[in-house]
């Protein structure tokens, strides 16, 4: 059991708590010393945990992420056992999580990388592991940026070879891509 007061600050360590009592809100804290806020906060039964490292994309990978937590009120925070079997091993569960911390990563893509590394991450998540995409699953609406935007970006990162076009499909040369991406987990 952790006990806090209000505007005291915990480091959960990889640790997943329930909400026992109170309430808090979380920041996410990259390896880098990013600082991400959380803007909605967590009450009492509400569990708190860094989800991110939890079930790993194939996809992409996500820079280590510290989580804290700070106490709105006096809150009580009680540690237990996230069960990644028990998760994994029920197929709706899985299913389920994977798709809630997939929406939660594209929202901390957006604050993780600039408008290059943002696009280039999301491509990635479309892809399948050979880095294919058909052309028909992608638009700008999938990237929350305008459409003139999207299209000079696109063709940019063309020129600049991190894709290429071939009939109904879009190729991502992955290494290519996980190299810049990597940039920024050092910044």
């Amino acid at each position: 059991m952790i006990k806090l007061n209000p505007n005291e600050k915990y480091y959960l360590d990889g640790r997943f708590f329930l909400i026992k009592k109170g309430k808090v809100i979380t920041k996410d804290i990259l390896s880098n010393g990013k600082i991400i806020s959380n803007e909605n906060c967590l009450r009492e039964g509400e569990i708190v945990g860094n989800f991110f490292n939890f079930l790993k994309c194939e996809h992409l990978s996500v820079p280590e992420v510290d989580i804290e937590v700070e106490a709105l009120e006096k809150t009580i925070l009680e540690e237990f056992e996230f069960s990644h079997p028990e998760i994994v091993n029920n197929i709706v569960f899985e299913k389920m999580l994977s798709q809630l911390i997939k929406k939660s990563t594209i929202k901390f893509l957006y604050q993780l990388y600039d408008k290059k590394g943002y696009m280039l991450a999301i491509l990635k998540l479309y892809a399948d592991l050979n880095g294919k995409i058909p052309k028909k699953e992608i638009n700008y609406e999938n990237f929350n940026i305008s459409k003139s935007q999207f299209y000079v970006l696109f063709s940019k990162l063309k020129q600049e070879k991190f894709l290429k076009e071939e009939k109904n499909y879009i190729f991502l040369d992955l290494e290519k891509i996980d190299s810049f991406l990597t940039l920024f987990e050092l910044e």
